[in-house]
């Protein structure tokens, strides 16, 4: 090797502490990029939470919808009881499985009668009165079905879903109210 092939004096390469300044570098960078990986994998979950809670509020709506309008189920008052399976399926084999349904899923169901139409100003708004003694002549029934999350996680706070829907009295004549047990 002659003279004129050789490094000149500091050009020999890269040095011990230029090595410990990039990965000083690096790992400053990872440090400050590292929290918004967690919160946004925290921010997912309650995402697919959120939208597993919509999509059961829906489909119980859906279910009560597709209900005779003077079915029993529909009556008015507050349905409390959890019409959710106590376990969630397997999306593999579609047959239950040991994991708990972490939702919970209820309704109510409100009568409503629309005003006299000489009452209310053309083009004015008007509230609905709502029927709460039986025998009494109605509009409409307002459902609202409401999915909480009842398997606590703290990390995504309290993913909940409500729904409402109205349907029409198709005889208000001859379909007479129920009592509302509610106040």
């Amino acid at each position: 090797m002659n003279r004129s092939e050789r490094p000149l004096p500091g050009e020999t390469g890269i040095t011990l502490v230029e090595v410990l300044v990039a990965g000083a570098l690096l790992a400053g960078a990872l440090l400050a990029v590292f929290p918004l990986f967690l919160s946004s994998r925290k921010s997912n979950a309650a995402a697919a939470a959120y939208s597993q809670a919509n999509g059961l509020a829906r489909e119980g709506l859906e279910h009560r919808m597709s209900l005779p309008f003077d079915d029993p189920r529909l009556a008015a008052g507050d349905h409390p009881a959890n019409d959710l399976p106590p376990v969630r399926r397997d999306p593999d084999t579609g047959l239950p499985s040991a994991a708990p349904n972490p939702f919970r899923r209820s309704y109510r169901v409100r009568q409503f009668s629309l005003p006299d139409p000489a009452t209310v100003p053309r083009g004015g708004p008007f509230r609905p009165l709502r029927v709460r003694q039986a025998g009494m002549r109605f509009d409409y029934k307002r459902v609202d079905v409401t999915v909480e999350r009842v398997v606590a996680a703290p990390e995504l706070g309290n993913p909940a879903a409500r729904v409402s829907a109205i349907l029409a009295n198709p005889a208000p004549e001859e379909i007479l109210s129920t009592a509302d047990p509610e106040p």
